[in-house]
Formats: C-alpha cells, structure tokens, sequence
C-alpha cells in the first residue's frame, strides 16, 4: 500500500525541516513534539500538529521518530501508547540515534503488534536536514525497505546496509570516523600554530588532497 499520509514525532533542530520536505513532496503529515510549540509553528509549511502523539498516528500510514535517545523512542512508541493506535501493518521509521540492541527490540515488538519498522539514523546535521542532503543508513527486510524508499529519498541519499539494527550499528560506526577525524583535523591545525603556520592558510593548502574533508572544511573553521 503507497504512503500517503505520515506522522512525524520530534519537531527538534533536524527533525522541523525533515517534515517540511515530506509535506512539500505532497505527503499530508502530522507532528508532534514534547514542545507543542515546535510542532504547531510548522504549520505554515503545510505540515499538520497535533498536541497528542497518539492523535497524530491514529491514521497514519507510516510514523517516522526524530527523539533524543532511545528510552524517548521507547517512551514515545510503547508507554505513549503510539504503537497500539496506529492502525494494524504502520510503517514505523526510526531516525533516532539510538543503541542497535535496541532497535531490534523495537522492531520485535512493533512486529508483534503487526507494524513493520525500519531503523534509519541520519548523518548531516542541521545543514544537511535543510538541505535534503542527509545520508540515511537503514536496516531492515528488503521489502520494507524498498516501501519506505519513496518516503525517504525526499530526505536525502538512502542506503540499505542489513537487517534489523544495523542502521544505527552503522551510524555508530558513521560516528566513530567523525570523531577520530575531529580529533585528527584539531591535532593538525594545532601542530601548525604551533610550528608558526597559519592554520587558515593550512586548511586551503590540503584541500583537495587526500587530506581533505567535510569535517575539515566545517568544523576546521571553527576551530
């Protein structure tokens, strides 16, 4: 069955420009967020709010989770009571950044209620939110996968890596190359100063080398 209309539950810094992109796309979507605020102000880009997150998935054909962590996602979906009101074989889509155990949990106990789910954390930050340009990991069954594509590709570039789980064992890994390569930029343009070099100078000279990177053009700067 196509996905028509989708229920976004975490209107934060990354999650409000997401839902705007789907409403733009032509999907009627509903947020939510703890802030009711952050919800309700999305409304001039098309995108509905409701101050329930049950209310918000009670028809949806697919919900999509943009939460802090993973006890917010279990909150939302099992103590909130999301899961048991939407209706039966809802798409669940988990953008969150949470522990790959607990995403297959998840996937188990949405299952047993007669949902299918994906896990499909995001890699990007605010700008790549903005832009649709966020590198999307997901893990799931193939055929789940293939009905979340549509939806997810108006975010960004999608790629399936494995089964349940390995979306956010992915993200994990996504961010362990982050961090080292943060660390690594950071030791360089201090090894620079410190040896009398500009380390502006520094930046514009490896750019373009092997040594070039997104993490070196953006948060070189401020460093």
């Amino acid at each position: 069955m196509p996905i028509r209309k989708i229920a976004f539950l975490g209107t934060g810094i990354m999650g409000a420009p997401m839902a705007c992109h789907l409403a733009r796309a032509g999907y009627v979507v509903t947020a939510w967020n703890r802030t009711a605020a952050k919800a309700f102000a999305l409304e001039s880009e098309g995108v509905h709010a409701s101050d329930e997150p049950g209310k918000a998935v009670q028809d949806a054909d697919a919900v999509i989770t943009m939460l802090t962590d993973g006890v917010a996602v279990g909150e939302v979906l099992f103590d909130l009571g999301c899961a048991k009101a939407a209706p039966r074989d809802t798409l669940f889509i988990d953008s969150s950044s949470i522990a790959p155990a607990l995403a297959r949990e998840h996937a188990d106990r949405l299952l047993a209620l007669g949902h299918s789910s994906i896990d499909a954390p995001v890699s990007g930050g605010e700008s790549g939110a903005r832009a649709a340009s966020l590198a999307i990991m997901a893990g799931g069954g193939t055929a789940t996968f293939e009905r979340a594509l549509p939806v997810l590709s108006n975010l960004g570039r999608v790629t399936r890596v494995g089964p349940s789980g390995t979306g956010q064992l992915a993200k994990l890994a996504n961010q362990a190359i982050v961090g080292i390569t943060i660390a690594a930029v950071s030791e360089a343009l201090l090894l620079t100063a410190a040896g009398g070099a500009d380390p502006a100078a520094f930046r514009d000279a490896v750019s373009g080398g092997f040594a070039s990177s997104r993490v070196l053009d953006e948060h070189g700067k401020r460093m």
